[in-house]
């Protein structure tokens, strides 16, 4: 969730006016595959992996390499000229060259494949091999090590590491609750890397990080296959530069943490989540999927949170331990130069903050606005709050989808500037409000894939833009007004796919007038129950699209490639129908989603919400 202290500021302000008048390409040699959300696709090309790495985003910086090494996804190995350690409780075996075992640590330090097979009751596993050069394949076959002061697999240095798992085995990976640091780098994974990793393999990985992340690489984070369960204090997975997940089974679990991470607050052409397929489900996070750009292609997704399922936002990597340093990233929070991006209109990264006075004079005029009838606001009675944090990611309280009274310090509702520059103007009358501070660097893509997003913040939340192209995006969002189930601070583009988003009515957002596939965001007079259908029909009362959220929702934004221009539709929510002509790209209709007048809708016609708006 984002304080949008500034949006606040001018939506208590204009409602008192109203009362008195993206990796860098990658160097290496071996041949790609591009990425498929299949893994029967998987053939290799001669191409040199740089060849995909791209601004996929134009606005942004953020460079996203989405094909995969040929090396990537192999999985065999020859085992006759293996190095074979085999793992005694307390003590390691070694057959063969480039490792050492010291009691319960094995040292690996020469290119090679190693099959680790068996137990340590408390040991460690350390790759420091040569880091220019050095590629290192760790065979893991019925593997279960144990380490209670570090990081069972520490990966210190290397060029590159490929953890294969073999056919058919189990393993397990399990730290204790506190580190010992053993060096100058700070190990706070389960398996930690300093260099590029690769994860693939047709076995099974367990994994229970008490510490704090489940795996974590100080560079590119690589899954093509295999089957995870990770839990995890922290980050269930978290690549600094990037997060790339080809295929596979992946669940994962991070209590006080993301499901999957990658932010980079030193280069801002890198900290990117891009996903071409695999089977992944996080069943509790704070965010589901978190990184500077997010890229989807494929895959089954289905993601649980306490705070945003999908969320795009710059900066070094944080979690809600602000006092201990993040894996592979800055314990500081400042935000990365934007460099040579371009900004997207009416964007002010460099925005002040409102200052005390200028604060509490604004919470005086909304407190004066409390009486003013509904008659005058065409809406309910306000009342509003407002509380200063510095946490952009912190989650504080904030009303029911039901209650008419609170504005919650998240709002930038209608009222405040233009999302898209100056004061906009909502079609329905009034000033369109909208957020600020756009950041350009930021971005969602979504092209393919199942999506479904169960999030008690934001459902799908960028600090820049959202695409969507292809694919099927449900989303049962927030229930407290003071988040939205979709929430961008540039634009949101649907050219393709289909999406059902159903959420609170505080934040409603739709999808921008730019967009080419038509879409409408309604809002109904009151909430419905989690398990209420959702429908659209056609003129002949065809269903063109329907949804069952699995929680309490008042606002809905549906789009089909099936919906047509200056067609009417009717909506249903249980026993709540309304009918619903697209006059528009982005088309509103339905109760005002705040105490504040004005359209709703997609934010380019002027402000947060400036589409056109149809009232009951």
């Amino acid at each position: 969730m984002k304080k949008k202290l500034l949006g606040i500021l001018s939506a208590l302000l204009i409602t008192a006016m109203l009362l008195t008048g993206c990796t860098n390409a990658s160097t290496s040699s071996e041949s790609t595959t591009e990425g498929t959300s299949s893994s029967s696709d998987a053939t290799a090309s001669a191409e040199d992996s740089s060849s995909s790495a791209q601004a996929i985003n134009t606005a942004s910086e953020v460079v996203v390499d989405t094909e995969f090494s040929a090396r990537d996804l192999e999985v065999g190995y020859d085992e006759s000229t293996a190095t074979k350690v085999t793992l005694n409780g307390n003590s390691i075996e070694v057959a063969g060259n480039g490792a050492a075992a010291e009691g319960s640590t094995l040292t690996i330090n020469e290119e090679g494949v190693y099959i680790i097979s068996g137990t340590l009751n408390d040991g460690q596993i350390i790759i420091d091999a040569n880091a220019d050069e050095a590629k290192v394949q760790l065979v893991l076959n019925g593997v279960t090590i144990q380490c209670s002061n570090n990081a069972p697999i520490y990966v210190k240095n290397a060029d590159k590491v490929f953890i294969t798992l073999a056919e058919n085995s189990k393993n397990t990976l399990t730290d204790g609750t506190e580190y010992v640091q053993t060096d100058d780098n700070t190990v706070d994974g389960v398996i930690f890397s300093t260099a590029d990793l690769t994860l693939n393999g047709n076995g099974t990985l367990n994994i229970t990080g008490n510490y704090k992340h489940g795996i974590v690489s100080k560079d590119d984070l690589v899954i093509t296959s295999g089957t995870y369960h990770i839990t995890a204090a922290k980050d269930a997975l978290n690549g600094k530069d990037s997060v790339k997940i080809k295929d596979g089974t992946l669940t994962l679990s991070a209590a006080e943490g993301n499901g999957i991470q990658s932010k980079n607050g030193d280069d801002t052409t890198k900290g990117y989540v891009y996903i071409a397929g695999g089977t992944i489900t996080v069943t509790n996070s704070q965010e589901g999927i978190e990184g500077t750009a997010i890229v989807i292609a494929g895959g089954t997704i289905d993601i649980t949170a306490q705070d945003d399922g999908l969320n795009a936002a710059a900066g070094s990597a944080s979690t809600t331990d602000n006092s201990t340093s993040q894996s592979g990233s800055d314990t500081t929070t400042s935000q990365p130069d934007s460099g040579t991006a371009t900004l997207q209109p009416g964007s002010d990264p460099a925005a002040p903050q409102p200052n005390t006075a200028t604060q509490d004079s604004a919470n005086t005029l909304a407190t004066e606005s409390a009486d003013i009838t509904a008659t005058t606001l065409s809406t309910k009675t306000v009342s509003a709050s407002s509380n200063s944090s510095t946490d952009a990611d912190s989650t504080d309280s904030s009303t029911d989808a039901n209650s008419s009274a609170t504005i919650p310090d998240e709002t930038a509702m209608r009222g405040g500037p233009g999302r898209d520059g100056g004061m906009g103007q909502g079609m329905n009358g009034g000033m369109g409000g909208g957020e600020m501070g756009n950041n350009s660097n930021c971005y969602i893509m979504i092209t393919g894939g199942t999506i479904t997003v169960n999030a008690e913040g934001d459902g799908i939340d960028s600090n820049g833009s959202i695409d969507i192209s292809g694919g099927n995006v449900y989303v049962s969002g927030p229930t407290n007004s003071g988040n939205g189930a979709i929430d961008y601070n540039g634009t949101a583009n649907i050219t393709g796919g289909t999406v059902v988003i159903a959420g609170s009515v505080g934040m409603a957002q739709g999808f921008s007038d730019t967009s080419t596939q038509y879409s409408v965001l309604y809002n109904f007079s009151t909430s419905s129950a989690a398990g209420t259908e959702v429908a659209l029909k056609d003129a002949d009362g065809n269903v063109v699209i329907s949804y069952t959220p699995v929680k309490q929702y008042q606002s809905v934004v549906i789009s089909s490639p099936d919906l047509q221009k200056d067609a009417t539709y009717t909506i249903s929510s249980g026993d709540q129908t309304a009918e619903v002509t697209l006059s528009s790209v982005s088309t509103s209709g339905g109760e005002a989603s705040s105490s504040f007048p004005g359209g709703m809708g997609g934010g380019t016609r002027g402000g947060r919400n400036g589409g056109e708006t149809f009232p009951n």
